[in-house]
């Protein structure tokens, strides 16, 4: 299906996810929280690494979508976090990365755990369908009914 094309038929189809967006690009970040809303997400986006760790002290998302390239901040310390959340109540938050970098990103970080790696610019339905797979195998990881509001 393609999704922005049938938008019609996506409506609604992340109802009740939430959405952690970090990137340092304005327009990355506007663009995906856009997309999503309209799919009925709840996102919460972020412009930095210290952004995201302010936002994770009130904010659980379901699923991370998170530039890896950060100008003086360091990825890891948000994955950190993330891994001591996971630690503290059990529930594995799935990653997205993304990067504008055509050449060594997998291999500078192989450290670091994600579930998805996209490299910009990416299809939109790609990432939306990405985001849907990792949340729909979330839910049957976890048993979580009330997510499987998903159509």
């Amino acid at each position: 299906m393609n999704l922005i094309n049938d938008f019609c038929l996506a409506v609604g189809i992340l109802k009740g996810v939430q959405v952690l967006v970090v990137d340092n690009d304005r327009d990355s970040r506007d663009l995906y929280a856009l997309l999503l809303k309209d799919l009925s997400a709840n996102v919460i986006t972020a412009g930095s690494i210290k952004e995201a760790l302010e936002i994770l002290s009130f904010f659980t998302p379901n699923i991370l979508v998170c530039e890896i390239r950060f100008l003086g901040e360091s990825i890891y310390t948000l994955l950190n976090t993330l891994n001591a959340m996971e630690a503290d109540n059990g529930n594995h938050i799935p990653i997205i990365v993304t990067s504008t970098s055509t050449t060594g990103t997998h291999d500078q970080i192989p450290e670091v755990e994600f579930e998805e790696y996209l490299l910009k610019p990416f299809d939109l339905d790609k990432f939306v369908s990405m985001i849907t797979n990792q949340i729909q195998s979330h839910v049957v990881e976890n048993f979580s009914p009330e997510l499987l509001v998903l159509h």
